[in-house]
């Protein structure tokens, strides 16, 4: 090789991104089924010529968090527990690298508030939310119950922020949005016994506190009382008694953590936190006769709203 390729290939190493051949760490909020279908469409957007590393929260430590955001490219924690564990361990010292951060699974709401150390810079952080947009969950009120004005919505003070532009987007659309605000679990009976009389339809978004594995079964039998149809955000309402969901899968929301992780690889920042663009919807039609509730055809909605069909 002459001195002049030689010199060139040395420029052509230099100029690498500093994270070409970093490990890039998954962080799995529990072993569930959901975590692990984001990881897999991760890794798979990924490709075979990125290391990866697939890690519990249970087997983490905080001295481990440490590490990680010194060695590796960058971390991945896939929900909200794994992503509010590194946020609280990210090391606020500034040696070694600096590791970016892109959450997946998260709400909106929670991401907005992970306390992040001062010194990393914002272009390193960033998140593909689990719930979805509101002209995306309104438009498919509008085109599932095209008679229905009257919006209920079923929230905790978590969750101020997604009402204020929920609200926005309803004014837009000619929706009257009713909000029932809880401040603990136990609330959430006397807030649908209020709301429902007053609603056409009730929105849920993700809340940890209005809506959960232990009270969603009581919810969607208080709606059902009520016959008031309920629009979800996940497959699994659907299937337990909510009339129809827009949801995004985890392995869609995985596809695009990927895709934004190759943004990082080529100009060194990440996206901003975005909502994932592929979407899905489910419906329970049997809910929907017992309600009666003539939904429009299902093609034609799909088709409109842009949605997959899983």
């Amino acid at each position: 090789m002459s001195r002049r390729l030689f010199l060139f290939f040395l420029l052509g190493l230099a100029l690498q991104p500093a994270w070409a051949e970093g490990v890039i760490h998954l962080i799995l909020s529990d072993s569930g089924i959901a975590y692990q279908e984001a990881a897999k469409a991760f890794r798979g957007g990924v490709g075979a010529n990125r290391t990866t590393k697939v890690s519990s929260l249970a087997d983490l430590t905080a001295a481990q968090v440490s590490d990680m955001a010194r060695s590796a490219s960058l971390i991945v924690p896939v929900g909200v527990q794994a992503a509010r564990y590194i946020a609280q361990n990210y090391p606020v010292e500034n040696s070694g690298g600096q590791a970016a951060v892109l959450s997946l699974m998260v709400p909106r709401a929670v991401s907005e508030k992970l306390q992040w150390p001062a010194n990393l810079a914002r272009k390193k952080i960033s998140a593909v939310y689990i719930d979805q947009p509101p002209a995306r969950s309104l438009g498919l009120i509008g085109a599932a119950f095209p008679s229905a004005r009257r919006v209920g919505l079923l929230v905790s003070k978590e969750n101020a922020g997604v009402v204020k532009v929920l609200a926005q987007e309803s004014a837009r659309r000619n929706f009257e949005i009713n909000v029932a605000t809880v401040d603990s679990a136990d609330d959430v009976a006397q807030a649908l016994r209020q709301v429902l009389p007053e609603s056409d339809v009730l929105l849920l978004v993700p809340d940890a506190v209005a809506i959960n594995a232990g009270n969603a079964q009581n919810v969607l039998l208080t709606t059902y009382r009520y016959r008031v149809p309920v629009l979800g955000f996940s497959q699994g309402l659907s299937k337990a008694g909510a009339v129809a969901s827009v949801y995004a899968s985890p392995a869609q929301i995985g596809s695009q953590g990927a895709q934004m992780m190759a943004r990082l690889a080529e100009g060194g920042e990440l996206p901003p936190p975005q909502y994932s663009s592929a979407f899905s919807i489910a419906f329970n039609q049997h809910v929907a006769r017992s309600l009666g509730v003539s939904l429009p055809n299902e093609a034609d909605i799909r088709r409109k709203l842009g949605a997959q069909s899983e």
